[in-house]
């Protein structure tokens, strides 16, 4: 019902919404359209316009609806009066306006106020007229500003409720085929506001309410209580971040607890019911400036840490806050996504206002330090625990306290007095003190902190990682002097403190300053500049006062001075100057080569970069009245000092540097994660402030690895209180190091940064790329010159040796320190787990020499001449002789020593996990020439066998005599390569490779390195009964074959089987005498039914676009494992990575190919990857990157015919993400069937509902609604049959079994969407359920049961089924029960199996009779019930003889409606002489079968009134007549006149039977068939047979015929006074041989010819009623008889009476305690 619910909901809000009037909506779009902007061309100062047919030009600006343009989703530019699209089309160049679900390209984006979209074509005028133009120069802006139209991009509008858990608006929406760009209001529901959250709202009713701001608290927020009111967002699932931008979007923020009694007032109370078990608050340490605070500012000061769930440290981070139902804080990772609290001040907008910072004059006494009226004093030579500090600063100092702060600025006091200068006086002095401060936690649980001077606490300034929860031992705040920030620890230590007391304020200090000047000029001489969060505070508390329309920047004095993106402070003499602190907004530094201004727009005092010449400015003016004491924290750094062990660096630079790439880490790590790391070694990711280190950090990556791998450094914007990027080392962002598409918005998505080794431009060594910060990458830290690292023991800073080099995956390490012979080097790099060094490859080799030159010239000139004689070796034995190889760094190839025994240094070499692989691109020793008859590629030769059922050693052993050996795979493009072969031997469908499988771990059999498996993903974690003979080795071992089918899913995988199964022997390889030349296809390739045409020159993506569609191609698709195994093939041939058609329009997040076919196949590197197009690189994988880097070449496509299904062929598009599952489209619904070996994870945790949405968050577990449906659900499984059985799961809802969802009466079955099953095709028949199951999908179509003893069996061998069920499941929430009522008719279903006869037993048995139909409506009616029921169920309509008599209904109605049925046998099934009855099937047909056929149920009908169409059952007969009683006592029979009639007859009812038969029965009774002798009893007999026919209303007749075949007769003789014999058609020439007669009751009692020995009918016995006169003789005779009887006993009593006399006598004695009488002997 709820469901039911919802639907109706959206249905009624469409129609409501229509009939909205003018007024409503023009009321909308003055509350939420605020975001409407025009584009005003900069040199001509006109609007772009759309007045006419869709046209663009250029008007006055006017600000009309046909100038206005709001950004859509995607970076779309939504016209508002057209409710169009700003579109290029690329074949003709053309600008035009389009529908917004257009597949055209849509985005456009802006840089140095260009707006530009594909191709770099940006918006011109020329003539007058709007176009594009390649690399134009003309700028646009937002009319009435200076700002480009890209300053104030998309608008996120949240949602709650609906059916979207809380997911935002998608703007514009399309709804009844109009686009829309704001939120609709529903009139169902007045003051709220509703948007799709998706594009196309008619297709997918995606919707929820809009979280919009409101005046005060009306309808989206409860209370107000108080201060505050609250908004309880419940059905929500988001991470922490879109959670607080809702909030702040409605003007609100996430909850924050300042007093204990926020947590106990009735309206959050009443919301806290509401949510579930944990939810969203504002809590968070994401701020690197200090630790755990709320995200509005508000101190934290109410702490309550649930037990067990403390704040975790290092390694363990979990850096947002959830409020659970006890109403305790936990912290939680932010990604997880989880309903929220938003909280709202009612007087929002007057408690605002800023103070204005001025600081007041303060005079203290001496050895006090004045500051703003207060007055300051360390205590540090006197430690006291805490309550000892406060008595002291109250006792011995005049009545002072422990000191209090109350803003930030108290903090600016600590760093100006007791942190600054060289002196380090007071607290640095004292080696970093931790000094007491006046805030203890107070009350029964601690939870509450306060000052001990009892001022309100406004302002907290915890450490890292605190506050912890306080207890009675641990809940005193100190300060810590190392970290400047509060922690909390025990009260009974002793510490310094410091105390604080009131000075005295000096009014009349003059108060110097700067007057603000209204310049528009922009000028180097007279900006301020900005050191610290102080001043910038100042600097806004002034702007503040001075905002107005007019001026809203104001210029400061930083500046990019040699257009390198690295931004200095201009001093007055024009020297570049120290920059200590930036406070850039949002997306900036936007370009290289600006000027700073100071924004006075929301958040107030960001920086943004703008043109140093055109754009107008104010300023603000400084003047120093004492010398800056802020120096660069870098300039104290000395960069002399050396680096700590392991930690590399250059000349000049002050940070040192350590890598931890996954060759010597335990796993990649999160941002979160690597940052930790960094911290627990003292350290911090890298931040950059100047070219130099950028070059520097890329040098030392490069000596550890040799390829480009991403690495996590410190740049983020994680913080919520300042969403500019920030460096985690706190660091100023002074030197832009990201390109510009880095700074696009990309919704909570990338929040971290990653640097990409490799020169990306003259200028940057490192291609930055913004990540999710839950991705796994490796890392690099950075820490000061001259500091020691921490040692935390988790840490084994010996997991590196000191001297290493990586190359190619393999570690490199030179050993100076030992000299040792050859075979002595080889024990020792044994004994450290690797071997002596063995370079395979060029580029190792060349490596090695590189690093040896190195350590040789490091070394004094002494040990360089020593070095000279004692050169480095490697492990490469000579052929000559047996000597052994060395290599000194004057010789780049390795020689011949005179012998082994010689001692020399020596490289070690060790390989990770993966082990590496024999370079395919290096030719192998002993290599053979392929010759005609084998195909080459790279360095091998393949040749194609054909050589079915054999076992490994015999494949093997023939392929030896071929000079080869079996297949051996080393990698994915030679996995590739073997999958072009397959097509042309696929008569062979399992293939011999040379995989191995030993108790030792897999080998190839020509004992290359096992680096690359192809196992087909189902295997992974299966069990496999394999039959084995252990008195055979060879049947003992383990061997791999390759899976020769063509579906993508399985094409080339890998299964195993004992090796002395048989499979079939198709290809052998050998190595060849050379490697292959690099090669490409000139002409165009054919492949199925495609055509390829390979492109190699330089290209971006989008001129590989252009190159495509110039040859009237598009840039290629890839939907099979064949398609991409060709193509991998011919890239990697080419030596050169090239793009394909693969594009995302939302920054990497989903993906889609040019020619607009579905992503049905997909082949993600592993590697992260994410960026807008996509290119196949020469490893076979797809990775993305910036569309404008370009690659060596383009792969052109085009279909023969149209064979890939495209989203306008199906009502459906389906989504496709990076690594994400592929969606296969059908009908109006997406399937993935999941392989990984993860797939049952869900369900191994209990949460099998699951499944499938961390796939698409509207995914569910495979459902099938129809036939059709489960043959296309089949089809895809068919390709797995040697692999899997099952590939669906249900659920039921009954009692409180395993999945239950709701509890039913009746037994129904439901899938895991909570509709009900309705379309089945369970193999044995409707399933008896009483225990867990699940369901499977088998091959041929057919479902199997499964039960919990077979779950572990089934998981291994099924593939879960994905479904996005896009298709109305209104029909499927109600079940047969909803289905009950029609009219005065009740239908109920039987559920077992039953016969056609069982069937109308049971009926009868309930009242009622097997259903019937007499009109349209009952038959429509009948078709629901079968259908919600899912199974076939028998009707009341048969054919009791084979006859060629009519149908009829077994509740005796006429047959009046006549309805087609078709048979389900054939005649040569089905005997043509015996009853036939009809099912209707779940499709609703009506199908004649045998009667004595098994149904899975039957539809019953029960009704209290009689009409011609239906019958109430009859009512007992009446208990008294004068017919023959049962031996029961009652009697059955029916007494018309003086015959008796016996219409019911128990076991005989519901059965016909032969002439024979019918006579047996009766006579048995003691009665006979019916005989008829007037029409009255003819009338009396057919009326009551058809009020009660049972199961048919056709009867015997007892009648005897001549041997003409005609009536002459009844059989007892009786003369045939009536007949109503009807008369026959035509003669077909053949008399009947034994003729009989029927009754057809239904046909107003008609008499009709049978053959006596085809016909079957039912039985109805007649005899002869007893007389009334009868009985009474009878009784008068039974009474005289018992009289006399009596009489005689009397008189023969008295003659014998002393034969019965007895000596015992009777004496009745009476107890004063009992009345009852005792029997006693006479003596």
């Amino acid at each position: 019902m709820v469901h039911l619910t919802l639907y109706l909901l959206i249905q009624s809000k469409a129609v409501r919404s229509l009939l909205l009037n003018f007024h409503v909506l023009i009321v909308v779009l003055l509350l939420i359209s605020d975001d409407a902007f025009t584009i005003q061309h900069s040199s001509t100062r006109k609007c772009l316009d759309i007045k006419i047919s869709a046209n663009l030009s250029l008007s006055t600006c006017d600000s009309s609806r046909t100038q206005l343009w709001k950004w859509g989703s995607g970076h779309r530019l939504f016209h508002v009066d057209s409710s169009l699209c700003l579109a290029l089309d690329v074949q003709s160049k053309t600008l035009k306006v389009v529908d917004c679900g257009s597949s055209v390209l849509l985005w456009w984006r802006c840089l140095d106020g260009v707006v530009y979209t594909v191709y770099e074509m940006g918006l011109m005028v020329g003539d007058g007229k709007v176009g594009v133009k390649r690399n134009t120069d003309d700028t646009w802006v937002r009319g009435g500003s200076q700002d480009d139209i890209c300053h104030r991009a998309y608008q996120v509008i949240h949602t709650s409720q609906g059916n979207s858990d809380g997911a935002p608006c998608e703007f514009p929406f399309k709804y009844y085929n109009s686009w829309y760009h704001e939120c609709l209001p529903d009139a169902s529901v007045p003051g709220l506001f509703w948007c799709a959250t998706s594009s196309d709202y008619d297709q997918e009713l995606k919707w929820g309410y809009c979280l919009i701001p409101e005046k005060g608290c009306q309808f989206l927020f409860s209370g107000p209580e108080g201060e505050f009111c609250y908004q309880f967002v419940s059905g929500a699932s988001v991470t922490w971040h879109e959670a607080l931008d809702s909030c702040r979007s409605q003007g609100a923020d996430l909850l924050s607890v300042t007093e204990y009694d926020d947590l106990k007032s009735t309206t959050f109370l009443e919301g806290l019911d509401q949510m579930p078990e944990r939810m969203w608050i504002g809590l968070h340490q994401l701020d690197f400036s200090q630790g755990w605070q709320w995200s509005d500012g508000s101190p934290l000061s109410v702490v309550r840490w649930e037990l067990g769930f403390e704040p975790a440290t290092f390694l363990l981070r979990a850096d947002c806050g959830v409020l659970n139902s006890r109403r305790n804080y936990e912290p939680e990772s932010c990604s997880k996504r989880l309903p929220y609290i938003c909280k709202k001040s009612v007087n929002a907008s007057s408690s605002a206002t800023n103070d204005p910072g001025v600081y007041k004059e303060t005079v203290c006494v001496d050895g006090w330090v004045p500051w703003n009226g207060w007055c300051y004093k360390l205590v540090k030579n006197n430690s006291e625990n805490f309550s000892g500090a406060q008595q002291y600063c109250n006792s011995t100092e005049g009545g002072a306290n422990l000191a209090s702060f109350h803003s930030i600025d108290s903090t600016e006091m600590i760093n100006t007095h007791f942190h600054a200068g060289k002196t380090l006086n007071l607290l640095f002095y004292s080696r970093l003190l931790n000094v007491w401060i006046g805030l203890s936690s107070v009350g029964v649980n601690s939870t509450v902190f306060k000052w001990v001077d009892q001022q309100p606490v406004t302002f907290t300034y915890w450490d890292q990682n605190q506050p912890s929860q306080p207890n009675k031992d641990n809940k005193c705040v100190f300060y810590s002097g190392q970290s400047h920030w509060w922690r909390i620890g025990s009260c009974t230590q002793k510490l310094p403190f410091m105390c604080q007391k009131k000075g005295e304020v000096n009014e009349s200090a003059a108060q110097v300053g700067c007057r603000h000047e209204d310049v528009s000029v922009p000028g180097p001489d007279w900006r301020c500049d900005l050191s610290n969060v102080f001043e910038q505070a100042f600097i806004n508390s002034l702007i503040g006062k001075l905002i107005s329309n007019k001026m809203q920047y104001f210029w400061i004095g930083l500046q990019d001075l040699k257009n390198r993106g690295q931004y200095q402070w201009m001093s007055q003499d024009g020297s570049p100057g120290v920059v200590s602190y930036t406070n850039w907004g949002f997306l900036e530094p936007e370009r290289d080569g600006g000027c700073a201004v100071i924004s006075t727009e929301a958040p107030l005092g960001k920086w943004e970069v703008k043109n140093c010449t055109l754009f107008q400015a104010g300023t603000i003016c400084r003047t120093d009245l004492s010398p800056s004491s802020d120096p660069d924290p870098d300039l104290e750094l000395n960069s002399t000092a050396s680096c700590p062990d392991g930690w590399r660096s250059r000349i000049g630079v002050r940070y040192c540097y350590k890598v931890f790439h996954e060759e010597r880490i335990s796993r990649k790590r999160s941002w979160e994660e690597a940052w930790s790391f960094c911290r627990a070694l003292g350290a911090d990711l890298p931040s950059f402030t100047d070219i130099d280190e950028m070059t520097t950090l890329h040098s030392v990556v490069r000596e550890s690895i040799s390829d480009d791998r991403f690495f996590w450094v410190g740049l983020n914007r994680r913080n919520p209180a300042d969403v500019s990027w920030q460096w985690s080392d706190g660091r100023p962002v002074s030197f832009d190091t990201l390109h510009h598409e880095f700074h696009e918005d990309d919704a909570y998505s990338r929040d971290c940064t990653a640097f990409k080794v490799g020169w990306f431009n003259f200028l940057t060594p490192f291609l930055a790329s913004p990540f999710h910060c839950e991705a796994q990458l490796e890392w690099v830290c950075q820490i000061p010159r001259g500091k020691t690292p921490e040692h935390p023991e988790w840490y084994n800073p010996g997991g590196y040796h000191t001297t290493s080099v990586f190359v190619d995956g393999a570690e490199f390490w030179f050993i100076n320190s030992l000299k040792l012979s050859f075979m002595e080097a080889e024990l020792f790099c044994n004994r450290n787990d690797g071997n002596l060094a063995s370079p395979k490859t060029s580029t190792a080799l060349a490596k090695i020499h590189q690093e040896l030159r190195e350590v040789s010239f490091r070394r004094p000139r002494s040990g360089f001449s020593k070095l000279l004689k004692h050169e480095m070796k490697y492990s490469l034995y000579s052929q000559f002789f047996g000597r052994c190889s060395y290599i000194s760094y004057e010789e780049l190839l390795p020689a011949n020593h005179q012998s082994c025994y010689e001692k020399l240094s020596f490289v070690c070499e060790k390989h990770n996990v993966t082990s590496v692989e024999k370079s395919p691109l290096e030719p192998q020793p002993g290599g053979f020439s392929c010759g005609n008859s084998s195909v080459s590629f790279r360095n091998k030769c393949y040749t194609l066998m054909s050589m079915p059922n054999v076992p490994f050693k015999l494949a093997n052993e023939r392929c030896q005599s071929v000079r080869g050996s079996l297949v051996t795979i080393s990698d994915q493009v030679e996995q590739d390569f073997i999958n072009t072969l397959l097509p042309k031997i696929d008569n062979m469908e399992s293939i011999w490779i040379g995989l191995k499988i030993r108790n030792g771990g897999p080998e190839w059999v020509d004992q290359s390195p096992v680096s690359f498996f192809n196992f087909n993903p189902l295997l992974l974690g299966m069990h496999k009964t394999i039959r084995v003979n252990t008195y055979e080795k060879e049947s003992m071992t383990m061997c791999a074959f390759l899976i020769n089918n063509p579906s993508s899913g399985m094409m080339g995988t890998w299964d195993y089987a004992s090796c002395s199964w048989y499979q079939d022997l198709g290809i052998c390889q050998h190595y060849a005498d050379k490697v292959e030349e690099p090669s490409v296809p000139q002409e165009p390739i054919q492949v199925n039914n495609h055509t390829f045409l390979l492109i190699v020159k330089q290209l971006t993506w989008f001129e590989a676009l252009e190159e495509c569609t110039n040859k009237s191609m598009d840039l290629a698709s890839i939907s099979d494992t064949l398609l991409q195994s060709t193509l991998t093939v011919h890239v990697n041939r080419a030596r050169t990575p090239m793009w394909i058609g693969l594009f995302s329009e939302d920054d990497g997040i989903h993906y889609r190919w040019t020619d607009h076919s579905h992503t049905v196949f997909s082949r993600w590197s592993s590697e992260p990857t994410r960026s807008r197009c996509v290119y196949l690189d020469t490893d076979g994988f797809w990775k993305a990157t910036q569309c404008e880097e370009e690659r060596g070449g383009a792969i052109c496509h085009k279909p023969h015919m149209e064979t890939i299904t495209k989203p306008e062929d199906v009502a459906v598009k389906c989504p496709h993400a990076i690594k994400g599952p592929n969606w296969i489209p059908w009908r109006k619904n997406c399937y993935s069937f999941q392989l990984n070996p993860k797939r049952w994870d869900a369900f191994n945790k209990g949460q099998l509902s699951e499944t499938c949405r961390h796939h698409h968050a509207d995914a569910e577990i495979l459902t099938i609604r129809n036939q059709q449906e489960n043959e296309f659900i089949a089809s895809q499984l068919k390709p797995f049959t040697s692999l899997v059985q099952y590939n669906i799961n249900i659920s039921r809802d009954y009692n409180s079994f395993f999945f239950a969802t709701y509890v039913f009466y009746v037994l129904k079955l439901k899938w895991f969407d909570k509709t009900y099953v309705q379309y089945s095709n369970w193999a044995g028949g409707r399933p008896d359920l009483n225990a867990p199951f699940l369901a499977g999908l088998t091959t041929d179509g057919s479902w199997s049961l499964i039960k919990s003893s077979n779950f572990h069996e089934f998981k291994q061998q099924s593939i879960v089924a994905c479904k996005l069920d896009k298709a109305s499941k209104e029909e499927y929430r109600q079940s047969v029960k909803d289905l009950q009522k029609l009219d005065n008719i009740t239908y109920e279903v039987m559920t077992r199996s039953v016969t056609w006869s069982e069937a109308l037993e049971e009926c009868s048995q309930r009242g009622g009779h097997l259903a019937s139909v007499h009109d349209q409506k009952h038959h429509e009616h009948l078709r629901r019930i079968v259908q919600t029921d899912g199974f076939p169920l028998w009707i009341g309509l048969s054919r009791q003889d084979g006859s060629g008599s009519a149908y009829e209904w077994s509740d005796g109605t006429n047959w009046d409606y006549k309805i087609n049925s078709t048979d389900t046998l054939t005649d040569s099934n089905l005997n043509p002489h015996k009853a036939k009855c009809v099912f209707m099937n779940p499709a609703g047909e009506l199908k004649k079968t045998s009667c004595d056929v098994v149904q899975e149920g039957a539809i019953c009908y029960i009704t209290n009134t009689t009409t011609p169409s239906q019958r109430a059952k009859l009512k007992a007969a009446p208990d008294s007549n004068h017919c023959p009683e049962s031996s029961d006592g009652a009697s059955n029979w029916v007494q018309y006149e003086d015959h008796c009639y016996l219409f019911d007859m128990s076991f005989y009812n519901y059965s016909v039977y032969e002439m024979l038969e019918a006579k047996s029965i009766c006579d048995k009774l003691d009665a006979h068939l019916l005989t008829i002798n007037t029409k009255e009893e003819n009338d009396f007999l057919a009326r009551y047979i058809t009020e009660d026919s049972l199961i048919t209303s056709r009867v015997w007749l007892d009648l005897k015929f001549d041997l003409q075949g005609r009536p002459v007769s009844w059989q007892d003789g009786s003369t045939l006074s009536y007949t109503n014999m009807k008369s026959e058609s035509p003669s077909t020439g053949k008399s009947l041989e034994t003729p009989c007669a029927i009754m057809m009751a239904a046909y107003d009692g008609g008499w009709k010819t049978v053959s006596c020995d085809l016909t079957k009918s039912r039985v109805v016995c007649k005899t002869h009623a007893k007389s009334s006169s009868s009985h009474v003789v009878l009784g008068f005779f039974i009474t005289a008889l018992i009289i006399l009887l009596l009489a005689a006993g009397f008189v023969l009593y008295k003659k014998k009476q002393p034969l019965f006399s007895s000596s015992v006598r009777y004496e009745r004695t009476l107890d004063d305690m009992d009345t009852t009488s005792i029997i006693t002997v006479a003596e």
